[in-house]
């Protein structure tokens, strides 16, 4: 039976997707992830979740993603208040809402992020710009979504009660979003720019990253073209 051979960009993308995957798990188990405020965390590892999902493709972004998701259920397991509260009423749909939302945040931002490169023409930051805070906002939106239907079902239990619910809404929709949103930006923008340029043959995603390097690339001349003064043959006759 024939193998085929892992070429130079696969091994790329499946070694950054590793230490990506790597980080997603130092984050998760120490303070450099969350920053706990109240009841809820705010969460950084939207940030390497994106960098794979826009640098490799979608489905780092799922596979860095769905690890996220299931280090947040460890997380509620291990004793987190939330997610202890969750697990009381039922452990499969808090699993469901700590992994599918995270999952799907992941795959969507490399999607989405192809279509900001195709509609951003001539730019390499913005789309990435675009592509940070998609991650953020995609999390965010999922997560709360999910703890919505996650509240309609059990609304009657006395966990739930109505000032925490709202409570935990409305902070997650405010300071959440702003912190995670500006955080997501900078260094997720910051990053990717910086491993398209310097990873060797680093573009992005795949197969069409060189084309769309180059596009970026001829759109902005280079000072020494500019500068460059050309010899006409008569004066390359006297030199």
């Amino acid at each position: 039976m024939k193998t085929k051979a892992i070429n130079g960009k696969q091994l790329q993308d499946l070694t950054l997707t590793a230490v990506l995957a790597a980080l997603v798990l130092l984050m998760s188990f120490t303070p450099l992830g969350y920053l706990k405020i109240g009841f809820v965390s705010i969460t950084f590892l939207t940030i390497p979740v994106a960098i794979g999902a826009m640098v490799v493709g979608p489905s780092a972004g799922l596979f860095l993603g769905t690890l996220f998701g299931v280090t947040s259920l460890i997380q509620a397991i291990m004793g987190d208040a939330f997610g202890q509260m969750l697990l009381s009423m039922n452990p499969f749909l808090t699993g469901v809402l700590c992994i599918v939302p995270r999952a799907l945040m992941g795959y969507l931002t490399g999607v989405l992020f192809k279509l900001y490169r195709k509609w951003i023409k001539g730019e390499k930051v913005l789309p990435m710009i675009a592509g940070g805070a998609t991650a953020s906002l995609l999390n965010t939106i999922l997560f709360i979504g999910g703890f919505i239907g996650f509240y309609l079902i059990y609304h009657n239990d006395p966990n739930f009660a109505e000032t925490t619910v709202w409570g935990i809404i409305l902070s997650v929709l405010t300071l959440n979003v702003l912190i995670e949103l500006a955080t997501g930006i900078v260094v997720s923008a910051a990053a990717s720019r910086a491993l398209v340029q310097f990873l060797p043959g680093g573009k992005t995603h795949g197969v069409d990253r060189d084309e769309w390097y180059a596009e970026t690339e001829t759109s902005e001349p280079t000072a020494n073209a500019e500068e460059a003064p050309t010899e006409t043959p008569e004066e390359e006759k006297n030199d």
